[in-house]
């Protein structure tokens, strides 16, 4: 399976900030409380590096959504749709997690209006980044057009209910990690193992005595 330099990128970043986010699932999990990178953290350094980390990898994934533009052109409205939902979505996420989180970070200015401004641009990025995955993730499980990378992205929705069940189950152990891995590795994805169906393989299909003529 090809992974071109963009995927890579793309899935370095979702590894790292997989990594951030299920250790604070398991630490949540063992012992209610969070990881040195949650914001609840006193290292306040550690803390900006995890916000750098996710900044950097939302502008990777934008990336290979820009790079991946072919394929989703040969895709359904829905997806096409998505696709510019997820894009703006990561641009405002990219700015604020590299440029405005570790600042606030840094300052511990978590009760600032800086930061009350950031969650309001933050929170509808963060709706319009799972709901646009989860749309072309669905858009897409009848075809391979984008490859592997929407069919991680459909697997959003039974890990968003197994979620759910955690809450009322084992409510310490419920945690966004989950999804927010899934998405991430989804979006990196895309385009991996893509099946196109090129010109001259269309021709044949529709004209069948041409097929034979050329033999």
């Amino acid at each position: 399976m090809h992974l071109a330099p963009h995927h890579r990128w793309a899935l370095a970043g979702a590894a790292v900030t997989s990594a951030i986010a299920l250790t604070d699932a398991v630490t949540h999990g063992l012992t209610g409380g969070y990881s040195p990178f949650s914001d609840e953290s006193d290292l306040l350094a550690l803390v900006a590096l995890g916000n750098v980390a996710h900044g950097l990898t939302y502008v990777a994934l934008g990336a290979v959504i820009v790079r991946e533009a072919a394929l989703f052109r040969s895709a359904n409205r829905v997806a096409r749709g998505s696709r510019w939902v997820i894009l703006a979505s990561l641009a405002v996420l990219a700015v604020g997690f590299i440029v405005v989180a570790p600042v606030i970070s840094l300052r511990d200015a978590y009760d600032s209006g800086v930061y009350a401004a950031f969650g309001l641009a933050a929170g509808p990025a963060f709706f319009g980044m799972i709901l646009g995955s989860l749309l072309l993730g669905l858009a897409l499980l009848r075809t391979h057009v984008l490859g592997v990378g929407a069919q991680v992205l459909a697997l959003m929705l039974p890990v968003l209910g197994l979620t759910l069940l955690l809450t009322w189950l084992l409510p310490l152990w419920a945690h966004p990690a989950y999804l927010e891995t899934t998405l991430h590795l989804g979006l990196a994805l895309l385009g991996v193992g893509a099946v196109t169906t090129q010109p001259a393989t269309r021709a044949a299909t529709a004209s069948p005595t041409a097929a034979v003529v050329r033999d």
